[in-house]
Order: structure tokens, then sequence, then C-alpha cells
């Protein structure tokens, strides 16, 4: 992979949705991209010192990249939540080369307490709501990102600026 941009933000965000919109302008355009989204920390049980999975989902982005890599993707829009260092620093190690860049969606609360109420329609919604602000707390007390977005316009909208931005559009 030679550039990777994180898409990143609180739960409910808007990160896949922007991720997958922002595939559908590349592929538009011709370029050659793929999306990983965070699904590949949706597992159980979790190691104690890993409770988020992270570790375990850079492993296997890792293993991943080189499959892309051979079909001739060079860029990779990675939808996940980037919070402390060590976030960034496990996608640097997954991905060593890789020109990397964050976005941030800036999103209020009460539109992703809206769009989380939608989406975890399981028991998931509190644990869903209370990272958000946790999310956004550890987000503040490191600065991890290259820009930050409106992440509160249609997602079109917020796609566009995202891979300018990002230099890819």
């Amino acid at each position: 992979m030679r550039e990777v941009l994180v898409i990143s933000g609180p739960c409910g965000a808007g990160k896949s949705s922007v991720g997958f919109e922002c595939l559908e302008l590349l592929e538009a355009d011709g370029v050659a991209a793929a999306m990983i989204d965070a699904e590949l920390t949706y597992f159980h049980p979790k190691p104690n010192e890993d409770p988020q999975g992270t570790r375990v989902a850079e492993q296997a982005l890792a293993a991943l990249a080189p499959i892309y890599a051979a079909a001739g993707i060079r860029r990779l829009l990675l939808p996940r939540v980037i919070e402390r260092p060590r976030h960034l620093e496990l996608v640097h190690a997954a991905l060593p080369g890789a020109r990397l860049q964050v976005a941030w969606l800036q999103v209020s609360t009460e539109t992703i307490s809206e769009r989380l109420a939608k989406r975890e329609i399981g028991s998931g919604l509190e644990w869903h709501l209370q990272r958000v602000e946790e999310i956004r707390s550890n987000a503040r007390a490191h600065d991890l990102f290259d820009f930050v977005v409106d992440g509160e316009r249609p997602v079109r909208e917020i796609s566009e600026e995202v891979l300018r931005r990002a230099g890819w559009y």
C-alpha cells in the first residue's frame, strides 16, 4: 500500500459511510482503491490488554495489505477510530512505508445520538453512546489528525472534501 487515508471520528460519525462513498468516487474516476472497515475488530473474547481488539485488527490488516497490493491497489481507505498514538502506531506497523493521512469527522453529539439510535438496535447502543465522549476526549488530548472535516453534511459532500484534502481527488 502506498497511500492510506484513515477516516476517523467517534462511533456514529459516519466513518464507514464516508469510506464507502469515497470508494465510489474513486471508482468513478478510475482510481484503484480498496476499503478495509473496522469490522476487523469484531471478535470475542478480546485480550484484557487490548479491549478494543486493535492489535488483532492490525495483524489482520497487515495480512490483507499484500493481497490488495498484488491486485494493483495502491490506495487504501481505512475507516476506524484513532484516539490514541498507539492506534496510529499500529497502522504504521501494519502498513510499513505507506504514506498515511488521518481525517477526523467532526459531528455533533446530537447527530451522533440520532444516528446510533437508528443503527444500534440491539444491546450495543449504550456502550456506543458512552464511547463517543471517551473517543472525543482521547482525540482532543492527542493531535493525531492531518485535517478535520465537517461531518454534518450530505455524505457525498463530506467524501469529496475528504478526498480533496487528502490530495486524492
